[in-house]
């Protein structure tokens, strides 16, 4: 590689060196805009002797960046149709437009809907802002560096593996984005045309200006007072409340050795559930325990996620979730563990491959569904039932994956609002009206 952004050799052949091409400043704007409503990532483009230089000019360029990035053959640019862009790179286009469009179509490769991009002169000579939509402020961020890197590589003739970039994007994306409860409030929020603003990179967010503004920490407001949000992370202490105020609760208590567990499992009775004091997303949650073997066996799982764990009652049943607004139930789900229905042929590893191809199916919570795994946990919970990945269910046979119905284990939502018994509304809204302070409805 030459040091210079393009000489020529003794055999007369140009070289370009793709290193003078950069993106310095690179920033999230949060809020409303220059540019738009919505928030964009800013950067500013430098690129030396490579200004002078479009696509066209550096032979087999247009070729490798759509052997890496076929769908960019989607995008339509300016010339409204399909492949408008791909024209454009054929005809010649300068690089700070060929990142505009990579690093956008990165962003959409795992899930995002973003469209909106522009190149323009920033007013310094040599420098150009180059502005992308993103909804995760951290993805869009890594999409313009990764783009960076792609476009550097099809100048040089470098080998890129694209499929390993969008692989670390969409495991950044999960541990940076909203949860879907979360994410479902500033989703409507912004369809109310209020303004949204993320406060950090877990679930803090701000909703509204000015005399309208208020916080919300995942699915909690600044409204609620912080006894209250020590209680409800407590299961062991909203189970007390709850009981206080006559609401039906599992008999249990909280062991701090697996020794005090068995001897509070002997006391209520078989069979048990262990759950970690203070978790949630179902992380530690044991199922059906139903001897002091495996009450051991459960007992390192859970305490895998907190020295405190919950010992009570196992209660047969399904698993409902219920929304309370303002005091009145205003919708219940079923959650349905990740499963499999058996035809007679095919063995649970191959039932589980063809769900997980269903297009609501993705990694977390980046679509409606999540992928049904296939680690350990869930061959262990086969194991317990007699079963493992190669076996082959009975036609209509529904085969559990997880003890427990998360949608981040695999799990499935079916609406109930509507079938909801009335002794359950009712239950539902007096445990909504506790009043911390007291713990009476």
């Amino acid at each position: 590689m030459t040091t210079t952004a393009a000489r020529a050799s003794s055999t007369d052949k140009v070289t370009f060196d793709p290193e003078e091409l950069r993106v310095a400043r690179i920033r999230a704007l949060r809020g409303p805009n220059y540019w738009r409503l919505s928030p964009v990532i800013a950067g500013d483009v430098h690129q030396g002797a490579l200004e002078k230089v479009t696509s066209v000019d550096i032979p087999g360029f247009t070729e490798r960046l759509t052997s890496a990035i076929p769908s960019l053959e989607s995008h339509k640019c300016t010339r409204g149709h399909f492949g408008g862009f791909i024209e454009r790179l054929v005809e010649g286009t300068h690089f700070p437009h060929v990142l505009e469009h990579v690093a956008l179509e990165l962003q959409t490769l795992i899930g995002n809907d973003v469209s909106f991009g522009r190149v323009v002169p920033s007013g310094d000579e040599g420098v150009w802002w180059l502005i992308i939509a993103y909804e995760e402020e951290q993805v869009g961020l890594q999409a313009m560096r990764d783009a960076v890197k792609i476009v550097r590589a099809c100048i040089s003739g470098e080998k890129i593996d694209v499929s390993a970039i969008c692989d670390e994007l969409l495991s950044l994306h999960e541990s940076s984005r909203l949860g879907p409860s979360t994410g479902a409030i500033v989703e409507e929020a912004r369809r109310r045309g209020i303004p949204v603003r993320r406060l950090n990179n877990y679930s803090l967010v701000q909703l509204g200006l000015g005399r309208n503004l208020h916080r919300i920490q995942a699915t909690l407001t600044d409204l609620t007072s912080a006894i209250g949000v020590e209680i409800a992370q407590d299961k062991d202490d909203t189970k007390r409340v709850l009981e206080n105020i006559g609401l039906p609760v599992p008999k249990g208590d909280v062991a701090r050795t697996v020794d005090a567990a068995i001897t509070l499992a002997n006391e209520i009775g078989y069979p048990v559930i262990l759950k970690p004091l203070a978790a949630n997303h179902g992380r530690g949650i044991s199922g059906r325990v139903s001897d002091d073997d495996g009450l051991r066996e459960a007992w390192v799982r859970s305490s895998a996620y907190g020295s405190r764990i919950v010992v009570e009652q196992f209660a047969e049943g399904r698993d409902h979730r219920v929304l309370v607004v303002n005091g009145k139930v205003v919708a219940a789900a079923e959650r349905v563990p990740a499963c499999v229905i058996g035809d007679g042929e095919h063995t649970i590893a191959e039932l589980i491959e063809e769900e997980n191809k269903d297009s609501r199916r993705g990694v977390g919570h980046t679509k409606i569904l999540t992928k049904i795994p296939t680690d350990e946990r869930a061959v262990a919970h086969l194991a317990r039932n007699g079963r493992t990945m190669e076996t082959v269910p009975a036609a209509d046979e529904m085969v559990t994956l997880a003890a427990t119905a998360n949608l981040s284990t695999g799990g499935t939502s079916i609406d109930r609002t509507d079938e909801m018994h009335p002794d359950n509304v009712t239950a539902c809204e007096m445990a909504a009206g506790v009043t911390p302070e007291t713990g009476r409805g």
